[in-house]
């Protein structure tokens, strides 16, 4: 019998469903990610921003690899694949963000 992948090793190969991978990954799992680094940088500095940025980058990459999936799955279904590259514009708007908050830390703006 197959063994059955949970949610993360999923995620990790771009085959979580769209929806569970953008609320729990993009939404919850980002802000949790987010919200703890500002915490813990205000006891230790602003180098724990350097795995806040490595993880944010990966959950950005699958994020957008399970919109890739959708994108083809709807496509191959003639059905709208509109929240793919609405996770897309989602994943943009993000890594802009971590650019601009490293560019900030690293200027000593922050």
């Amino acid at each position: 019998m197959a063994e059955q992948k949970d949610v993360f090793e999923r995620f990790n190969e771009g085959n979580l469903d769209l929806a569970t991978a953008f609320w729990l990954f993009g939404v919850v799992g980002l802000f949790i990610l987010n919200f703890a680094g500002g915490f813990i940088s205000a006891f230790l500095g602003n180098w724990v921003f350097i795995p806040v940025f490595v993880l944010s980058a990966g959950i950005l990459v699958q994020l957008a690899s399970c919109g890739e999936k959708y994108i083809k799955d709807k496509e191959q279904k003639k059905l709208s694949p509109v929240w793919g590259y609405l996770t897309y514009v989602y994943c943009g708007v993000n890594a802009l963000s971590l650019i601009y908050f490293a560019y900030e830390i690293i200027t000593g703006n922050f």
